[in-house]
């Protein structure tokens, strides 16, 4: 899956009060968190009366994607390049 499926994956399961990991796959937890975009999601759902059009969701996830290039991690190191922390193999 690319990195927009893993955040529109994350999101979804967030929104059915599914487990999740702490950031979705591939991205950098610790930066995750210090950005707040969980945050800004629900401030995002709760603007949309719970219930945001296909089009807004889709641009949402396309901005945080956009935003989210320097925290991916690194398939072959498992290193976040903002933070320098690095993660096991599936973290």
């Amino acid at each position: 899956m690319g990195l927009i499926e893993n955040i529109k994956t994350y999101f979804k399961k967030k929104q059915n009060n599914e487990e999740t990991g702490a950031a979705p796959e591939g991205v950098c937890p610790n930066c995750w968190g210090r950005y707040e975009y969980d945050g800004e999601y629900y401030k995002f759902m709760k603007g949309q009366n719970g219930n945001p059009s296909k089009e807004t969701y889709n641009s949402f996830v396309a901005d945080v994607a956009r935003k989210l290039d320097k925290i991916t991690i690194k398939e072959n190191t498992f290193r976040c390049e903002t933070c320098k922390v690095n993660y096991a193999h599936g973290h």
